[in-house]
């Protein structure tokens, strides 16, 4: 069997909770087409945004790798706490040292009253409106940058002298800390390495332990990845979704390994990102209210929850402000409820794949089965 077929077998296996040695008879023309799913092979023709990014495609795979896993006449192993799927809650932290009296002036004198009174009330109590801690709900993992060297990074010199604080602050809370690749972070060789050596010297304490990556504008080279996490000393990424449009890109709802084309092998994890709040959002892209966006989001999140999948979504800490999020907010919150009513999970990434690979028997298990 060739080394791509391999990779494909394991991710079918992994779908299934059964060990890597286990006999399962697969289809190569399953086996081809798992691969071609997982490696994006389609995308190398695909249509490029302004960003680069790879556009959906017209016909969308949707859970094409379950699907393949469930035909294959094998009982899926459930999760050890019995819980029906798992959904990692993220945020990127793209802006940080926002807000000040001084821009709250700036808005009220552009009419805009109710970002003016969220701007006074957050100097009041001395909080920052782009990273409101308080309100981003149940454990989750906080990707932030480390390099700012690209327009579209944001503003650095507001967010370099607040990131130490934010680092100390967020994981006193108890969130996971990642890296959130900068924008150029793609078109450089060795920045995902070196920007995580960078974010770590951010903290005081110089402790911070880092596990996960996000690319910025979820701009990632895909086929990179596996080299970068591992040249990073990085467990995963969460990168490879749609900016425009939610679903699974990959095919699959489940966490799976990235292909290493030069070392033909697989590295590390990809858990998928399967929803962001600014693709229901903002207007270049779904342009959704709060209340029409729930359908929209668990629409997304429903072929997870049949197939007993652990994906990722997105929320921008600004997305969880109680005044300036135009009510998404409250859908954060709805779906959590949602969540756990279908009988789902939430927690960090880590968490998520920690919990994804405790469904794999041992190989003490294992043998004792046979």
């Amino acid at each position: 069997m060739t080394p791509e077929r391999r990779y494909a077998l394991d991710a079918l296996l992994d779908a299934l909770g059964l060990p890597f040695d286990a006999e399962v008879r697969v289809r190569e023309a399953e086996l081809d087409e798992v691969f071609s799913l997982l490696t994006l092979a389609a995308e190398r023709e695909a249509e490029l945004d302004e960003h680069g990014r790879p556009l959906p495609p017209a016909d969308l795979a949707g859970p094409r790798v379950a699907e393949i896993a469930a035909g294959l006449g094998h009982e899926r192993r459930p999760y050890p706490g019995g819980e029906r799927f798992l959904v990692a809650l993220t945020h990127d932290v793209d802006l940080l040292g926002a807000g000040g009296l001084m821009t709250a002036a700036r808005r009220f004198a552009r009419g805009r009253l109710r970002e003016g009174t969220a701007f006074v009330l957050d100097a009041l109590a001395r909080h920052d409106p782009a990273f409101p801690l308080s309100r981003l709900g149940p454990p989750s993992t906080c990707f932030f940058l480390a390099r700012q060297d690209d327009p579209r990074d944001g503003y650095p010199e507001r967010y370099r002298p607040a990131l130490p604080a934010a680092l100390e602050r967020a994981r006193a809370d108890g969130r996971e800390l990642g890296l959130h690749a900068s924008y150029r972070a793609r078109d450089e060789p060795r920045s995902i390495s070196a920007q995580a050596s960078e974010l770590r010297a951010a903290l005081p304490s110089n402790s911070l332990l880092l596990s996960g990556l996000r690319h910025h504008y979820l701009r990632s080279a895909p086929e990179r990845l596996a080299a970068e996490l591992r040249a990073a000393g990085l467990r995963y990424d969460s990168s490879i979704g749609w900016p425009s449009l939610p679903g699974l890109r990959a095919g699959t709802p489940y966490p799976y390994r990235l292909w290493d084309p030069e070392r033909r092998e697989p590295g590390a994890w990809e858990v998928p990102l399967v929803l962001m709040d600014a693709t229901l959002a903002e207007k270049r892209y779904l342009g959704l209210g709060a209340d029409e966006a729930f359908a929209v989001a668990t629409e997304a999140l429903a072929p997870v929850a049949a197939h007993g999948g652990a994906v990722a979504i997105l929320w921008h800490p600004p997305s969880h402000h109680r005044l300036l999020s135009r009510g998404y907010d409250r859908l954060y919150r709805r779906l959590l409820a949602w969540i756990e009513e279908q009988g789902g999970r939430t927690g960090t990434a880590t968490e998520t794949l920690d919990r994804w690979e405790a469904r794999r028997p041992s190989r003490i298990e294992a043998g004792r089965a046979r």
